[in-house]
């Protein structure tokens, strides 16, 4: 498997010269950069990188340069609800940062567990509960990438966290923070689940960003994940949960998360 990690990561240093910040782009989402465009690459372009099946998830990255910065946004993640093996679900945050990426920013469409949550709110993750039932990590550990057993006692990095929230702070955004769950998918809740998650001390529910962090832990680089909460679950009355209202939510939301995100990249120094 590192093999064909590290084949896809001299294709993509090759062709991005230096890769300094990822922002993966989650269902319905769209980042607009303050930034220098340079090109873009499309993932089938990219040797075993997977191509989304998913709606509104299109397949290809974009460079851009801000000041020294040199950022990649992935239009597009995979999940472990498609065809895909958790070693293909976290393949792209494992080349690009075999490839030289710095910190990852992780965003996705989530479904609110806490009841003080509405939609269209930005939720920053300070933790998570797998309920995939999977683990990346599972089988022979891949050496070049970190030890077996990573710590995952700070399983989100506080520094960032804390900078997200000066950041929100300054720019009048409503910055929840909370714990996100990451189940199988593609079905969604049932009201009983519902009640269970939030009892276990989820604030947030998602099919995604899990693998991603737990591969981002394995192999120490920074990360941080931003969830739009594209609406609320609340067991006792529960509504239905399409998947057109879900990417149209998270789209509404998309200038105030990139407004964050933009904020954030200009104080970011390494």
């Amino acid at each position: 498997m590192y093999e064909k990690i590290k084949a896809a990561a001299d294709v993509l240093k090759e062709k991005f010269k230096k890769v300094d910040v990822v922002i993966v782009g989650g269902t319905g989402i769209d980042i607009k950069l303050e930034a220098e465009r340079i090109e873009e690459l499309p993932y089938s372009n990219v040797p075993y990188m997977p191509v989304p099946s998913t709606k509104s998830h299109k397949g290809y990255f974009e460079l851009f340069k801000r000041n020294d910065l040199s950022i990649v946004v992935a239009h597009g993640r995979f999940h472990y609800y498609e065809r895909y093996t958790m070693q293909e679900v976290v393949f792209m945050v494992r080349a690009l940062g075999v490839a030289g990426a710095k910190i990852v920013i992780l965003t996705n469409a989530a479904g609110g567990l806490n009841p003080n949550f509405k939609k269209g709110d930005l939720m920053i993750v300070k933790d998570h509960i797998n309920m995939m039932g999977a683990n990346p990590l599972k089988g022979d550990n891949i050496d070049e990438l970190g030890e077996k057993f990573p710590d995952m006692s700070k399983p989100y990095t506080i520094k960032h966290i804390e900078k997200f929230k000066e950041i929100a702070l300054k720019k009048g955004i409503d910055l929840k923070e909370g714990v996100y769950v990451g189940v199988a998918g593609p079905s969604m809740e049932t009201p009983a689940e519902t009640r269970f998650f939030r009892m276990i001390g989820g604030d947030a529910i998602g099919m995604s960003t899990v693998p991603e962090i737990i591969a981002l832990a394995h192999m120490n680089i920074d990360r941080v994940a931003i969830s739009v909460i594209t609406n609320v679950n609340k067991p006792d009355c529960m509504e239905k949960a399409e998947i057109d209202d879900v990417i149209k939510a998270a789209s509404s939301a998309s200038e105030k998360l990139s407004t964050l995100i933009n904020g954030f990249l200009e104080e970011l120094c390494f």
